[in-house]
Parts: C-alpha cells; sequence; structure tokens
C-alpha cells in the first residue's frame, strides 16, 4: 500500500521541470503573440497611410524579408561580443571564490556560466542555481558557497544596471521624459502604489508571525545552509584584486552593450541610431528580460518596439528588429555556446583535478 501511494501522490523530478518549461514557454509564446498582434494592427494602419498595397503588408512575410536582409558579419560580431562578455564573467566570478580557498579552472567557470544561460531559456532563473551546482560538481565546492557567489556576482549585476540606468536618464532625459507623460503619468495611484503595498504586507506578516514559522525543523536547517551562503557572499570584503574586480565589471556590460549596437548596426533600418541613443534601447530590453519567461521572450519584444518609437522607427521594422536582437543575441548565441560549454567541461574534466583537493 505504501508503494502504491508513493507512485500515486509523488510528482517525478523531471517531470516538474518539464511542466515548469511548458509553462514558462507558454507564458513567453502568449506575451510574443500579443506583441505580434498589436504591432499588426500598428503596421496595417502604417500601410494604410503610406499606401503600401494590402499584399504588401503581411508583417511576418515582412519580419522573414528581414532576418533575410541582415548584414549577417554583424551577428559574428554579436556572438564574439557574448562570449567575450561571459569570459570575462568566468574571470570576476574566480576572484570571488578566490578568497573561500577555491581556484576553479577557466573551462569550468566559464562552461557554468554558459550552461546557467542555456538552462534559463527552460526555466528562466533556474540557472544561477545550475551555475552554482555544475562548479559544485566538478570544482568539488559546496554548493552553499558556490551558490553565495553566484548570488552576490548577479548582486553586482543589479547595482551595475541601476547604475547604467541613471546614467542613461542623464544622458538622455528628454526621451526618458516622453516615455514617463505617455506611459506612467496617466496611471492612477492605486496602480503605482500595488507593487510597494505588496511588499510591505508580506514584510509585516513575515515579522508578526516569526515566532511561529521559526520553531519548524525546516527553517533551521535553512538557517545553517545560510551560513556557508552568507560566507559566500561575505568575500566582497576580501576580494585580493579589487581593480581587476572593476575592471571585469565594466567589460561585462560593455560587450553586452556592443551586441545591441551590432544588432542595430545589422538591420538597415535601425543602423543610424546613435550610441547614445543605443543605451536607451539597451535599458529597455535590460528590463524586459526581467520578466521570468525564456530569454524574456515577448516582454523584451515590447519595451524594445516601445524604446524604438521614440525614435521613429515604424511598428513593422522595429517588431522585426525586436525579433533579430532576440533570436540571435538570446536564442542562437545562448544555445549554441551553452551546448559548447557542457561538451567542453564534459571532456575536460575526465581527467581533471581542482587544486584545493
Amino acid at each position: 500500500m505504501k508503494r502504491i501511494r508513493s507512485k500515486n501522490y509523488s510528482v517525478p523530478g523531471l517531470l516538474k521541470s518539464i511542466i515548469k518549461f511548458i509553462v514558462f514557454l507558454l507564458l513567453g509564446v502568449g506575451l510574443l503573440y500579443w506583441v505580434f498582434r498589436s504591432q499588426d494592427i500598428s503596421y496595417q494602419a502604417y500601410c494604410a497611410t503610406h499606401q503600401i498595397a494590402p499584399e504588401d503588408c503581411i508583417l511576418w512575410k515582412k519580419m522573414l524579408k528581414d532576418f533575410l536582409s541582415v548584414k549577417w558579419i554583424y551577428i559574428v560580431f554579436i556572438f564574439i561580443a557574448f562570449f567575450l562578455s561571459n569570459y570575462f564573467r568566468s574571470l570576476r566570478w574566480y576572484l570571488l571564490l578566490d578568497p573561500l580557498g577555491y581556484k576553479p579552472h577557466w573551462i569550468n567557470s566559464l562552461g557554468a556560466v554558459l550552461v546557467s544561460y542555456l538552462v534559463n531559456l527552460g526555466i528562466p532563473r533556474s540557472g544561477e542555481f545550475v551555475r552554482a551546482a555544475v562548479l559544485s560538481k566538478y570544482e568539488k565546492i559546496p554548493l552553499d558557497k558556490a551558490f553565495g557567489t553566484v548570488v552576490l556576482d548577479r548582486l553586482v549585476d543589479m547595482i551595475s544596471m541601476f547604475i547604467i540606468i541613471c546614467f542613461t536618464i542623464l544622458l538622455q532625459l528628454p526621451t526618458f521624459s516622453k516615455f514617463y507623460n505617455d506611459q506612467l503619468a496617466q496611471l492612477p495611484l492605486v496602480q503605482k502604489l500595488i507593487i510597494p503595498g505588496l511588499l510591505i504586507l508580506i514584510i509585516l506578516i513575515l515579522w508578526f508571525t516569526r515566532n511561529t514559522w521559526r520553531k519548524y525543523p525546516i527553517v533551521r536547517t535553512v538557517k545553517s545552509k545560510i551560513q556557508g551562503f552568507y560566507e559566500g557572499l561575505m568575500v566582497i570584503k576580501k576580494i585580493k584584486q579589487p581593480r581587476a574586480f572593476f575592471f571585469y565589471t565594466i567589460s561585462i556590460w560593455f560587450w553586452f552593450y556592443v551586441m545591441l549596437v551590432c544588432a542595430l548596426k545589422s538591420f538597415e533600418p535601425t543602423s543610424h541610431i546613435s550610441l547614445a541613443s543605443s543605451l536607451v534601447i539597451y535599458v529597455f530590453g535590460s528590463l524586459g528580460m526581467i520578466v521570468p519567461t525564456p530569454g524574456g521572450m515577448g516582454s523584451y519584444h515590447y519595451l524594445v518596439i516601445l524604446a524604438l518609437a521614440y525614435y521613429n522607427i515604424p511598428p513593422g521594422d522595429a517588431f522585426s528588429f525586436a525579433n533579430i536582437s532576440f533570436f540571435t543575441a538570446q536564442f542562437a548565441n545562448n544555445i549554441i555556446l551553452g551546448i559548447i560549454g557542457l561538451i567542453s567541461m564534459y571532456f575536460f574534466n575526465k581527467n581533471y583535478q581542482p587544486k584545493h583537493i
């Protein structure tokens, strides 16, 4: 009887992963379809205004035609820039692990980073844990400490992104002022306060029930894990090469920015956009990738198209560019380099022994 109950009520981990993948994929596809429908309506209006024949005004056909018209040398540069960005990320990660006494080989640290991006295409936000787990497996680093450094790595990214956003707003203040007036100023006060209100409510509930949930054994287990996690976070104070850490951080974001500039240059209707204006599109696209869909599918398209509208890019061209940028810089890059990372680590680690063992 016990065996039968286990079969009936337990869900295998693989099945859970498949369900999560399907849910996130459907969310991304749904958002992308919504963006397509809204852009198709705008494109039809654009065609009517500019007296373009209906048979020449089919959005998906235009997108395919635009894909074939890109300057493919820039697509090659996108792949190179993506690799360099993640190579510098692996070097920065090494600096975070070094104070803990671990010196991972660059093939393992870079491979783990590339694999994390590949995994994020399936189940968003799971790549960070997989990245720590992969390095833990091959370099024999405790998982909680490895994961602590990954969280710290992402925390530095958040701070860096905030600085980039502030810099871009100051540099392109008229564009952001127009965006606020067009998109946010008209929202009712209640809608503006929904997210902050929910966060405050959750914090208050956790605070007033703290004496209850602290008694559970699982909380004590989690607390012990947090000790190792905290140790991983605190290595920021012990970094031996702060200048190198700063240089690697700048390099990561610089090469990500180069990816977008190359994407803009590869497509004729967007090739004239200046480097300063490219920063606005870069910021909008980065914010779009926060939404938990595969690679930011749908949300990335929406915000990039929104940003391009402020530079008078027609709706059809904006939709084509969003897809060119997304499926080269996101999907193709992550899949190809992620697979290369997996294969490289598999063969390299057959006879590899970590230095600290």
